[in-house]
């Protein structure tokens, strides 16, 4: 090979070399920018707008997106034909804020009271936000983490639940709904089914004058049907008797306990 083709060859590597160096040197000058500019999505929840119609928080699903960012917002100009106002959430993944995941939208009458629970007791975090607010009884929205499709879904069933309260020890999400300061009213035990959420049974008590009455409805063949019914007397001579009927509503309320089925018409 003769000197002027090795010089030629020679300058050709160096050339090459200095590209090579240069090129790797701009790539780690990109992760470098890249791992400082990296936020957690704490830091993140923290730069969003938090006021009087939008809202922000975090739900930790438990699965392989893990941590995900909610931010809410109320639209009084959409209406619906029941309740003054709509509000939606938007979810994020906070390590890719470039477009969200998912759009929800609800209807409500208030704003914003929201909750992150396991509503199914699977392990995996959902999230639910009232939209019904009384002088005692609230109404929630519910949406369940499904972590196969990796996204929230709605569950409507939970809608209509009254004060919503969970076990986590019995899987039964309690509701109550009171009809008077004597206490008495309907109270619910929902569970899961297939999937499905379910009122498995339901208590309503009735106080009337020196009255109670107390009905009991189980979940059979698909629907609730009554199982018990019974009206509890009392007097003025017997006043220790008005409390017979919380007696009688307390051991329903023992899923387990059915009881010998009476029923008087």
């Amino acid at each position: 090979m003769n000197i002027p083709k090795l010089k030629i060859l020679l300058q050709i590597f160096f050339l090459a070399l200095i590209c090579c160096m240069l090129c790797a040197c701009q790539t780690n000058n990109t992760l470098l920018q890249t791992t400082q500019l990296k936020k957690s999505p704490q830091q993140i929840l923290e730069e969003q707008l938090i006021d009087d119609t939008h809202d922000a928080f975090l739900v930790n699903t438990g699965g392989e997106l893990g941590i995900l960012l909610v931010t809410a917002e109320l639209d009084e100009k959409t209406p619906t034909e029941v309740f003054y106002a709509t509000v939606q959430f938007t979810v994020w993944n906070p390590n890719y804020m470039d477009e969200p995941l998912q759009i929800l939208i609800a209807d409500t009458n208030i704003f914003l009271d929201w909750s992150v629970i396991d509503a199914n007791f699977d392990g995996y975090m959902d999230f639910s936000c009232t939209y019904l607010r009384g002088i005692q009884p609230y109404y929630d929205h519910l949406w369940i983490w499904n972590e196969k499709h990796k996204k929230f879904e709605s569950v409507p069933e939970y809608d209509e639940i009254s004060t919503p309260s969970l076990d986590e020890e019995t899987k039964t999400i309690y509701g109550f709904n009171r009809s008077s300061v004597a206490g008495d009213g309907i109270t619910t035990f929902h569970r899961w089914k297939d999937g499905k959420l379910v009122c498995v049974r339901q208590i309503e008590s009735y106080v009337s004058w020196k009255t109670t009455t107390i009905s009991v409805k189980d979940r059979i063949d698909g629907e609730l049907q009554q199982i018990y019914y019974k009206e509890f007397l009392w007097s003025d001579e017997e006043p220790e008797k008005q409390g017979t009927w919380r007696q009688a509503a307390y051991i329903w309320s023992d899923l387990n306990y059915h009881g010998e089925s009476t029923e008087e018409n």
